[in-house]
């Protein structure tokens, strides 16, 4: 059974029992919302089962967490299905938690700070990224274009704070988790799938 047909059947059930009359527009709805979480937890599932077999749970989580806030708001290429978003997140997660851990990382303010700029205006110059399903009205945007500038002010203080306390794993985490959430709202990646995906139907 895929993540669709149980999210299908268990919205039905859900409607079944609260509803005297069916309502398939409520229905549809809640078996959007079903799906949404149960491929959240799988992928998340298969994020911690890597980071695992790694030995890296706390810097990988760390990397979720950073880059995981910010496709909330920000958006991000998509696989087809929910078992494969699970295997790439877990492959890409599990590789950025080795380099929270082990990557070299030049010490002070200037390139860190560097990097940060950089990466949060690619950010906001491509956020939030729209899919040729799923349009993003004006309004919304605006509404997530703000989050986006909120979140991103926090991590800046997140990321002086680091350097202040030299603590490197954490500046790792941020901007690693930061540099994958770029890319994935980069025309640079969001071509490429759109391109392979078009090549698969």
């Amino acid at each position: 059974m895929t993540l669709h047909e149980l999210a299908a059947n268990l919205g039905s059930r859900l409607c079944a029992v609260t509803e005297t009359e069916p309502d398939r527009k409520k229905e549809r709805r809640i078996v959007f919302a079903l799906e949404g979480v149960f491929a959240a937890v799988y992928s998340l599932l298969v994020i911690l089962v890597a980071s695992l077999v790694l030995g890296t749970i706390k810097q990988t989580m760390a990397a979720v967490l950073f880059a995981g806030s910010l496709r909330t708001f920000t958006g991000g290429v998509h696989a087809r299905t929910p078992t494969r978003c699970a295997l790439i997140g877990g492959v890409v997660f599990g590789f950025l938690g080795l380099g929270v851990k082990y990557l070299p990382w030049p010490a002070g303010y200037v390139w860190n700070l560097l990097i940060f700029l950089v990466l949060a205006t690619v950010i906001l110059i491509f956020a939030p990224r729209e899919t040729k399903t799923k349009k993003i009205p004006p309004e919304q945007r605006r509404v997530l274009k703000a989050w986006t500038v909120i979140l991103l002010l926090l991590f800046f203080f997140c990321l002086v704070y680091s350097l202040k306390i030299k603590d490197s794993s954490l500046t790792k985490a941020l901007l690693l988790g930061m540099g994958w959430q770029a890319l994935t709202v980069s025309p640079v990646l969001r071509e490429g799938v759109e391109k392979r995906k078009e090549g698969e139907e």
